[in-house]
């Protein structure tokens, strides 16, 4: 093998495992940040001490946001959004007449369209 090839594969490999990383060092660090978390809190039990209200508060970051409708219309406009500026792109590459960059849009539109019929029957029903 030459130095051509072993760098082409070690550019692919660092292109396709650098995403894979950074997405690993934040579920990482969250994870440590939740146990430490757990940690104090188990202590404090423990000891039977007073939590200090701005730890409290904390805590209520960890849990999760409900589902709103609202969301729901908010993630449809985004992704059809997207799809929109796919469809553009694709359309400057080739003059519109829609290439495979257009079939590849259709995905995140459709997907928005579902969360826009999602967000307007939930605000309905409320």
């Amino acid at each position: 093998m030459d130095l051509d090839s072993i760098t082409g594969i070690v550019a692919v490999i660092l292109a396709l495992g650098m995403p894979v990383f950074i997405v690993g060092i934040i579920f990482f660090f969250m994870a440590r940040s939740n146990a430490e978390k757990q940690k104090t809190l188990r202590m404090a039990i423990e000891k039977s001490d007073t939590l200090p209200p701005e730890f409290l508060e904390s805590l209520k970051t960890l849990q999760k946001k409900p589902k709103t409708p609202a969301n729901d219309l908010r993630a449809g406009l985004i992704l059809m959004a997207v799809a929109a500026g796919l469809v553009v792109l694709d359309a400057a590459g080739h003059g519109w007449t829609f290439g495979t960059l257009s079939g590849v849009a259709a995905i995140p539109g459709f997907v928005g369209v579902a969360l826009l019929i999602l967000g307007i029957v939930g605000s309905r029903k409320n």
